[in-house]
């Protein structure tokens, strides 16, 4: 596990209300990334440079800006601007999976499937689930 998510519980993913992933959090608990073969160092890096499209998902630590994320993916044009946030608790996540991402969004890159995945409520309770 990276040696920086020791101090945190959860960590986040948002989305828009009509994306997949909600459907896969309701049935399966887990999210899946678009495209599983597409993983190593140099998907990683273009990953978080904007294409998106690998065997990675983007979570933060940081629930506000997973919350931003998914409101720029919202305005979408056939969206509604609804959004669901996600998350999954550190502890439970195998750590040769669990990539460093962009610092200026506190990401990090699963690999995979992540497993586990709920939806969180409001930033208020957030705390009182640790």
């Amino acid at each position: 596990m990276c040696e920086s998510l020791d101090e945190f519980t959860w960590l986040y993913r948002g989305v828009p209300i009509e994306s997949p992933e909600v459907d896969c959090i309701h049935y399966f608990n887990e999210v899946r990334p678009p495209r599983p073969d597409r993983v190593g160092e140099c998907w990683r890096y273009r990953h978080s440079c904007g294409m998106t499209t690998t065997g990675y998902t983007s979570w933060s630590t940081d629930r506000s800006i997973a919350e931003a994320a998914a409101l720029a993916c919202s305005d979408d044009e056939g969206l509604s601007g609804q959004i669901r946030i996600l998350r999954v608790r550190v502890n439970t996540l195998d750590p040769d999976r669990v990539f460093e991402g962009r610092a200026d969004e506190d990401e990090y890159l699963i690999e995979g499937t992540v497993e586990n995945v709920e939806f969180s409520k409001d930033a208020t309770d957030e705390e009182d689930d640790d």
